[in-house]
């Protein structure tokens, strides 16, 4: 009896330890952070870049969107955005954030230059006054995505020089002639 008892207590033992090994082994998987966002992350100094995308569908302009976060508590921080030789800027409060894809008072990032082609990756760079710049290589999407409609870059009419004359359209109804 003694012995079907040790057998009992042993193979409990065994198949406890058997299926808890595996999670004994591995690491906790909230140490291994994923990003789950479409664009990329950066930080300089104070300031971290979050979901950084590009939005174009012809692959000449393209609007920048992300998050802009200024971590310091007391200086106001003008960021810029590099792209390809043109820059943009943005000013961050102290210890606030920006979203410029719904922001409604920031103006947009276009870029009319920016050589962005849909599926491909554009390297940006990202500085401010009394910080080390980071430059990130931030993917292209284009406005076909529900999510990313409304968000197509605005290009600014060139003046033609001429004048626009309204159209006239024949009249529907009829007239006393008739």
């Amino acid at each position: 009896m003694r012995a079907r008892v040790l057998v009992s207590v042993a193979v409990a033992a065994t198949i406890a330890l058997g299926a808890t090994g595996c999670e004994f082994m591995s690491p906790a998987h909230t140490v291994d952070i994923k990003q789950i966002t479409d664009g990329v992350n950066v930080t300089t100094g104070k300031v971290d870049v979050r979901n950084a995308i590009l939005i174009s569908d012809d692959g000449e302009g393209a609007r920048f969107i992300g998050t802009l976060v200024n971590n310091s508590d007391t200086d106001g921080i003008t960021v810029s955005v590099e792209i390809g030789g043109d820059t943009e800027t943005v000013l961050l409060p102290a210890n606030s954030t920006v979203d410029l894809a719904n922001d409604s008072q920031h103006a947009t990032l276009d870029f009319d230059s920016a050589d962005a082609k849909p599926g491909s990756l554009v390297k940006v760079y990202f500085s401010y006054p009394d910080a080390e710049g980071v430059s990130a290589n931030v993917p292209v999407l284009t406005t076909s995505q529900e999510e990313y409609a409304t968000l197509a870059p605005t290009s600014t009419p060139e003046p033609t020089g001429g004048v626009t004359l309204p159209v006239e359209t024949p009249s529907a109804t009829p007239t006393d002639g008739e």
